[in-house]
């Protein structure tokens, strides 16, 4: 089973990083289907997540996609709020119950976007770098708790605000 799972591990880390993410819901889904003890699944996923991401991280930016100053006001927040969320003990009802109610609001909000780029409303003007914050903290907790990168949790609501084109985006997150 171990092997399996490695190479799901693997195949996930690839097919995540083609497309800017890390995979950490799939790591996730994956040690959970595998037996793993619930206590252990947001380290082994986050820490999975991380290495990917860092390098579509390097990637991106490379590319000049990373608006990282634009990000700065998310990222404050996110950072230390993902710690304090994954130092915070959970019950496997409550980690599985969560993880999988999040995953599904983030997965229905890019559902009902418009596919067609030109029929998509005009970008929204700047807001004000304080409406990052919460969205940042949010995202960052959230993170924490389940194990995943919030970057899936933050993609969703970048694109309804129409932060920026989707590479943008996925560089962001």
């Amino acid at each position: 089973m171990q092997f399996f799972l490695i190479g799901f591990f693997f195949l996930t880390a690839i097919l995540y990083a083609s497309v800017g993410f890390g995979g950490g819901s799939t790591y996730n889904a994956l040690l959970i289907l595998s037996g793993a003890d619930h206590r252990i699944i947001p380290l082994v996923a986050l820490a999975c997540n991380i290495i990917v991401v860092s390098g579509n991280t390097v990637r991106y930016a490379r590319a000049g996609l990373l608006r990282t100053r634009a990000l700065a006001p998310a990222m404050i927040l996110s950072v230390p709020l993902a710690w304090v969320g994954g130092r915070i003990p959970i019950n496997e009802l409550v980690f599985s119950g969560l993880l999988g109610g999040v995953l599904l609001v983030t997965g229905l909000l890019m559902l009902l976007q418009p596919r067609n780029p030109s029929t998509a409303p005009a970008p929204l003007p700047p807001l004000s770098p304080l409406w990052l914050m919460p969205f940042g903290a949010g995202t960052g907790l959230l993170a924490g708790l389940v194990g995943i990168g919030g970057g899936i949790f933050l993609a969703p609501i970048l694109y309804v605000m129409r932060w920026g084109d989707a590479q943008q985006i996925a560089a962001a997150c």
